[in-house]
């Protein structure tokens, strides 16, 4: 072996050892989520703590199927409903919340095929096909970073608090980041009608078109408009189907029932990830008009903010485009009304292809790593050090949200506003061959920006993500 290279190999430890730790984190991790799981299941906590949001997705869809679809937003319905889950719990407290399921007649229709089944049953298969699309969603991952690996992208996915908080409720948030992603890739590949019928998925949470729906109308995306229309119209035929036409038009009135009250206990608004939870945080006292202008001044800024880079012509092969995506998609969910810690699974394959590109500086993929791992970190410690795994029966002691209310909304504000800065900096006449030295100065190069290895590698991802 030469002194060369032996020489080069030593230059590749320092940008193998940091990955190395993060696999090594993200799997510890994962591995501690699942024992969390365990220990909630060996504790006879099923549908009271561990799929509590699910049961409530369940017993609406028993409601659907039994007939009552008219009634399936009236929360004493839903509650007569959900009472056979609760043989399934050791515990006698009946923790149902006294509010409706927000959510359009076309989900309930999805789960109605699961109330043939058992409900264990049923929540085991919904619980697997969550798993499949975080494995889907981890393959398109290691296609912009593909040095972290299949695996590696798997438990990085897994290792979010958001998303293993989120499996643990039941809630839809995997399924849904995947609409999110390929929505993007579309766009990239050329395919905009395709787009827009993956936007027309995120109809599950309308609140979620709302931006997306924005930029195209603004940008003139046409076809993608078209895609979006057929989609929704599908989506409300499906919904008439059914539930019927007055419960359709009944869902609106659903929707307003968690909005009327900024500080709604039963919402959890304190703990969500929204310039709502900051608003409580600052002036908990705050009364519902002016929180809702404060609110409403706050989340117009910003939808500004992430619009305003996107001036300009068209261009989804621009190096800057997924990290202008990832700055929309996190300006969505900030900007929303009700929008809690688990709708953060949107973020998973824009900010994966956001990280493969040159636009965000250290301190902003600083802040990013930051507001995405720090829970897990917390979480760790306190449940697993401190508490040693132990589950309590009473529902008011948290087995995950142990982290103070207040603490993920800056965070992921803080990213977010460095994210636009960014995007705000960055030249706009700038070379490729400028870009990729300046890139390769930066002290993060070859640790965190896995993609960038060389133009080269770089190019043949972008070609393949694209054709995907």
């Amino acid at each position: 072996m030469t002194v060369s290279v032996r020489w080069r190999e030593l230059q590749v430890l320092p940008t193998q050892a940091p990955r190395a730790v993060f696999l090594a984190f993200a799997l510890v991790s994962t591995a501690f989520f699942t024992a969390r799981f365990w220990t909630v299941i060996a504790a006879g906590e099923l549908f009271h703590r561990l799929g509590f949001d699910w049961s409530l997705f369940y017993a609406q869809a028993i409601a659907l199927r039994s007939g009552e679809g008219p009634n399936m937003y009236d929360p004493s319905e839903i509650a007569e409903y959900v009472q056979p889950l609760l043989r399934y719990s050791a515990s006698t407290a009946n923790s149902v919340s006294q509010m409706p399921v927000p959510y359009p007649p076309w989900f309930a229709a999805a789960i109605v095929p699961l109330t043939f089944l058992e409900p264990p049953t049923a929540f085991a298969v919904w619980l697997g096909v969550s798993l499949l699309a975080a494995l889907f969603l981890a393959y398109r991952v290691s296609q912009f970073l593909p040095r972290l690996t299949l695996v590696g992208a798997l438990a990085a996915i897994l290792a979010v608090v958001p998303i293993s908080w989120g499996l643990f409720l039941g809630q839809p948030a995997l399924l849904l980041a995947i609409p999110v992603g390929e929505m993007m890739i579309s766009f990239k590949a050329g395919r905009d009608f395709r787009a827009g019928l993956w936007l027309a998925m995120l109809l599950l949470k309308p609140q979620y078109v709302v931006l997306f729906g924005l930029l195209i109308l603004w940008k003139r995306r046409w076809t993608a408009v078209g895609g979006a229309i057929l989609g929704g119209l599908a989506l409300v035929v499906v919904g008439v189907l059914a539930a019927g036409l007055p419960t359709l038009l009944s869902f609106p009135a659903a929707l307003g029932a968690i909005g009327t009250d900024m500080q709604d206990p039963l919402a959890g608004p304190t703990g969500m990830m929204n310039w709502r939870a900051i608003i409580l945080a600052l002036r908990p006292g705050i009364d519902d008009d002016r929180g809702h202008i404060l609110l409403a001044a706050l989340a117009l800024l910003t939808a500004a903010a992430c619009l305003l880079p996107w001036r300009g012509p068209w261009n989804p092969q621009s190096s800057d485009f997924a990290p202008r995506f990832s700055a929309l998609t996190l300006g969505t969910l900030i900007s929303s009304y009700h929008s809690h810690l688990h709708g953060a699974a949107l973020l998973i394959v824009p900010f994966a292809a956001a990280w493969a590109a040159p636009t965000f500086r250290f301190a902003t993929r600083l802040a990013i790593w930051v507001s995405i791992y720090i829970l897990t970190f917390i979480v760790i410690w306190v449940t697993g050090v401190l508490q040693r795994l132990a589950v309590s029966p009473d529902a008011n002691v948290p087995l995950w949200t142990v982290w103070p209310d207040q603490l993920p909304a800056p965070l992921f504000v803080l990213a977010f506003g460095l994210m636009c800065l960014d995007l705000a900096r960055r030249p706009k006449h700038e070379q490729p061959d400028q870009r990729r030295q300046s890139v390769s100065q930066q002290p993060w190069h070859g640790v965190t920006n896995d993609v960038l290895v060389n133009g080269v590698k770089q190019r043949q991802v972008q070609h393949r993500v694209g054709d995907g």
